[in-house]
């Protein structure tokens, strides 16, 4: 008769090799993870609460909160916050906006579609100071292409020093953000597209059904799953701009176009204060995640007080 006693025991054995096995084998990516990923948050946490020696490359003394404090009690600070969402909303919207029309462009047939896709996608191969040069150049108070051609048709009777303007050059780095922004966004957008069943149009447009209805009461609702999750993304994106500002402007006129990320850059590498561009790396990251987090806490709280009316 054969004892099954021992099966129990070497089935375990079995597994516990195989999970060993497996544990081995993704050991170093999560070493890796943990060295590209959550050292350098966790250090950066630890730091936040201090005075960091750049020199020596060391911590000073722990400090507690001052570091937040001096933040919140900081006017420039508050104003390079508020200046950071409504930049990352307007790059946000109008990346949308005009990437969701592109991909409907793209999704229909014409003569050329083949040579606008390319064009489309061409700021995505330019490097990101390349194109700060770009539009500097575009921009420029001397030999700029728009101050020439707004004097040649009348608009401006003297050439213009455009990034001279905190709000106008704010709005510059919006536009060179967005130019860089839509291949991406027009690409997923018209992925969704392609994807959407076509019954439900054609029975649309038998129905009567003009394009306006078709739009709002068919195509938008089922693109909505796409649409948020890449405006969440694009919204990280935004608040992580960096090289336009640099390049274009350096956060000036008066910190007029002085976000977060680049309050950031000051903070540690011309005031060198580690612990206060620590600090502020938090703040940035909280934004960040409250309007990653909006549709799913706004969802949780209408199945709440809704969901069973």
């Amino acid at each position: 008769m054969t004892d099954h006693s021992k099966h129990p025991s070497n089935l375990s054995f079995k597994f516990s090799r195989e999970n060993i096995l497996a544990f081995s084998l993704i050991l170093p990516s999560l070493i890796l993870v943990f060295i590209t990923y959550l050292y350098p948050a966790i250090f950066t946490f630890i730091i936040s609460f201090a005075e960091y020696d750049i020199v020596r490359l060391k911590i000073k003394k722990f400090i507690q909160f001052k570091n937040f404090e001096f933040l919140i009690n900081n006017s420039f600070f508050t104003s390079a916050v508020l200046r950071t969402i409504y930049f990352g909303m307007l790059i946000c919207l109008f990346t949308s906006i005009f990437s969701f029309l592109i991909a409907l462009l793209l999704n229909e047939k014409f003569i050329g579609k083949a040579f606008l896709r390319v064009m489309i996608v061409l700021p995505w191969a330019v490097p990101s100071v390349v194109s700060g040069v770009l539009w500097g150049q575009m921009f420029h108070a001397d030999t700029g292409f728009l101050n020439a051609l707004f004097y040649q048709l009348g608009v401006i009777s003297s050439y213009k020093i455009w990034l001279a303007d905190p709000l106008i050059a704010l709005h510059i780095i919006a536009i060179a953000e967005i130019w860089k922004a839509i291949p991406f966004m027009t690409l997923f957008f018209l992925s969704g597209l392609q994807s959407l069943p076509s019954e439900a149009f054609e029975a649309a447009a038998v129905d009567g059904a003009n394009v306006f209805q078709r739009f709002f009461y068919i195509l938008f609702p089922l693109m909505l799953p796409i649409v948020i999750p890449l405006f969440l993304i694009q919204f990280v994106l935004a608040m992580k701009s960096f090289d336009t500002i640099f390049v274009l402007t350096r956060g000036g006129p008066g910190g007029g176009t002085t976000t977060l990320n680049y309050f950031i850059y000051q903070e540690a590498f011309e005031t060198f204060n580690l612990g206060r561009a620590s600090a502020a790396a938090y703040v940035l990251l909280i934004i960040t995640l409250a309007v990653v987090l909006i549709p799913s806490i706004s969802r949780y709280v209408v199945k709440i007080f809704w969901g069973n009316k």
